[in-house]
């Protein structure tokens, strides 16, 4: 399937999203909303897949923001900025329900949903040059994709309120060092970096990450008396599973297991 603003790639049971406007910086638009939202749907219903990776082309940007030229024309028309072509909710819902690891390799500027669309992905990976700025009040705006309720919980209240109500920007290790982002590399060594990583998901068990990944997000929400019983209902689910049993057996044989997902 080809897409206007992105490109995928899916090889060794990875798949690249790559948010392909370099000339624009790959500025945000609402085709580039609505093709993300079905690709990740396309991925996550894709059992050949075993983890998703999203990322900028060129060497200057992730994502510099929303495309300003759409925004001009929608005032210009009187449209405003409120029609349900700049709605995104679903999109924050889908990754939220993701059963893959999705991880972001911020290449380069990440402002505005630049900034937002990473903090939905489970790990992050930036260059050294990279700037994460939520540049929205400067905007007249206000951020999105749930990133009030996630950075928040990333950084501590104060911190978030610092990067979100000055709109400045901070660079790669400034990031790292606030738990924004999990590992600040060379720009040259970001595609590497990443995909060892990848490497590392892909000896799991699919189940146990699906389930995994779904606990600690739970556990954003939910009670701690809560978790456990759903820890207690998950594990017994997972000790009946055929992948269990293969870890068990390769471990004994002492060789690589062969995950089915089953």
């Amino acid at each position: 399937m080809s897409y206007q603003t992105l490109k995928l790639e899916i090889a060794d049971q990875i798949a690249t999203v790559t948010l392909n406007r370099p000339e624009k910086l790959n500025t945000w638009t609402p085709v580039m909303g609505a093709e993300l939202r079905e690709v990740f749907a396309a991925i996550d219903g894709n059992p050949e897949v075993r983890v998703a990776v999203l990322t900028g082309a060129g060497d200057r940007a992730f994502c510099a923001g929303a495309d300003m030229t759409f925004f001009s024309e929608q005032i210009q028309e009187e449209k405003g900025a409120g029609g349900r072509m700049l709605r995104v909710e679903d999109f924050p819902q889908l990754m939220r329900r993701f059963s893959k690891p999705t991880i972001a390799a911020i290449n380069g500027y990440a402002l505005g949903v630049g900034a937002t669309i990473p903090l939905l992905c489970d790990i992050r990976f930036a260059a050294e040059e990279a700037k994460i700025g939520f540049l929205f009040s400067r905007m007249g705006v206000m951020a999105e994709l749930g990133s009030t309720f996630l950075l928040p919980r990333m950084v501590g209240v104060a911190r978030a309120c610092e990067m979100m109500l000055t709109g400045k920007m901070f660079d790669a290790v400034e990031c790292e060092r606030l738990g924004i982002v999990n590992h600040v590399v060379p720009r040259s060594e970001l595609t590497a970096r990443v995909r060892e990583l990848c490497e590392e998901v892909k000896k799991c068990a699919p189940l146990s990450i699906l389930l995994t990944r779904q606990a600690i997000y739970q556990g954003l929400e939910g009670t701690f008396e809560g978790q456990v019983r759903f820890e207690a209902y998950a594990l017994d689910h997972l000790y009946r599973t055929a992948d269990h049993a293969e870890a068990v057996k390769a471990f004994r044989e002492k060789r690589t297991p062969a995950f089915r997902g089953v």
